[in-house]
């Protein structure tokens, strides 16, 4: 059988399966999240191995499976077995999932017309993990919310507040996009739109104060998109206009590293549905 072919029914299989295989998902995250951080504390000696310990489960007499049973039961296998058997397909994954635990990553983007690189640190929720640059912003994990902002703010009241904040919501993206836009409606300019970039949802952005004429007019822009749990993630980013290619650039680019670790990240975002 083809690669192609055989990836197909695994990626099939994970989105099919039945509650068995999917029940242990939190486990498989868990299981990679222990290699990861025993491959970084034994960077300098042979890495050991850290095996996967299943649930138990009472035995089943074997009778008849439907093919989406199997292939789901086996991707859910594939990804367990692919911490300690080493195939290209499973591999590829594995070493993506690396990429999103690594506890540093360089980023180049370009501000204001000028390259930046900045080497930006891992800060990981229940349900997702995301880059920040510890030079200009911090994490505050709160109950429901957790919000980023500057670590060095300024003063004068005369600038708006500036800040990140990710939630979820429990309906679909379409929903909420809906909703914040009429809840947005009195502000002078509001639009809103399906988008794949930086996330694949939706986007509604609203400016306040003169709508566009003045430097410190608010701005508003939400991303929503599906959770892989039947709801929504919420991003709320606030600056305002002169800030658009700095605070508003570097928020955009930052969500371009944010990962849903939830139901493996087989879906980061909404389809419009």
């Amino acid at each position: 059988m083809g690669r192609e072919p055989w990836e197909k029914q695994l990626k099939d299989g994970l989105e099919k399966g039945t509650e068995d295989a999917m029940k242990q998902q939190d486990e498989i995250w868990a299981s990679i999240r222990e290699r990861i951080h025993s491959e970084r504390a034994s960077q300098s000696s042979e890495p050991a191995a850290v095996p996967f310990a299943p649930r138990k489960t009472k035995a089943r007499r074997p009778g008849r499976k439907t093919a989406g049973w199997m292939v789901g039961t086996a991707a859910a296998a594939v990804i367990v077995l692919a911490l300690s058997v080493q195939t290209p397909p499973v591999q590829a994954f594995i070493d993506q999932v690396k990429e999103w635990f690594a506890p540093q990553k360089t980023v180049e983007q370009e501000l204001e017309g000028s390259p930046e690189t900045s080497v930006d640190s891992l800060h990981e929720s229940a349900n997702y993990v995301i880059y920040i640059d510890e030079s200009r912003f911090k994490m505050i994990q709160g109950e429901g919310v957790d919000r980023i902002e500057p670590v060095h703010k300024p003063e004068d009241d005369r600038y708006p507040e500036v800040y990140m904040e990710i939630s979820q919501d429990q309906e679909a993206p379409k929903a909420v996009s809906e909703r914040l836009e009429a809840e947005l409606s009195d502000q002078p300019k509001v639009e809103a739109e399906a988008i794949q970039e930086p996330v694949n949802g939706f986007e509604v952005r609203a400016v306040g104060g003169t709508g566009g004429k003045e430097w410190n007019d608010p701005i508003v822009r939400y991303y929503i998109f599906d959770n892989g749990q039947g709801g929504s993630f919420v991003v709320k980013q606030q600056y305002f206009l002169e800030a658009a290619e700095g605070y508003g650039a570097r928020f955009h680019n930052m969500m371009k590293e944010f990962h849903i670790t939830t139901n493996a990240g087989e879906k980061q975002a909404g389809e419009g549905e």
